[in-house]
């Protein structure tokens, strides 16, 4: 008689159980370290043209979950050398660098805010678009 009184708790705990799914079949997320170099790119819609034009930097990036983020390279027109701490996910990378001060800016662009991202354990590639009139991208290649 006890066990017909557990039949329906047997019963719930099987049917639960049927009903949970588990994907085993996600990706590994691979967070990008270690020593990166390669070309940041600023397209801009010209708009007395309606063309885009690109300028470009070479640029070294050092990326340490531990130690946070430092760029390097031709920092001298387009592009601010820094560094400071950095967070990603599986399609995110954020920066906050510590020399930015957005009420001081100082005409050059700095590695700060959030940023799309594609790495493969080889190639990291950054982006941001501000409408259609300006993108941002960051192509490495990893160096050790």
């Amino acid at each position: 008689m006890k066990l017909f009184y557990l039949l329906p708790i047997a019963v719930f705990i099987l049917f639960a159980s049927a009903c949970t799914k588990i994907n085993d079949n996600q990706p590994a997320v691979v967070l990008p370290t270690g020593s990166f170099s390669g070309q940041f790119l600023k397209i801009h819609l010209n708009p007395t043209t309606s063309k885009y034009d690109t300028s470009k930097a070479v640029l070294q990036l050092m990326l340490s979950q531990s130690t946070g983020f430092a760029i390097t390279g031709d920092t001298t027109t387009l592009h601010a050398g820094s560094y400071g701490s950095y967070a990603a996910n599986a399609y995110y990378i954020q920066f906050i660098d510590q020399t930015y001060n957005a009420a001081k800016p100082n005409g050059k662009y700095h590695l700060q805010g959030v940023y799309n991202y594609l790495y493969n354990g080889t190639q990291l590639i950054m982006y941001v678009n501000y409408s259609d009139t300006l993108s941002l991208q960051y192509n490495f290649t990893k160096s050790n």
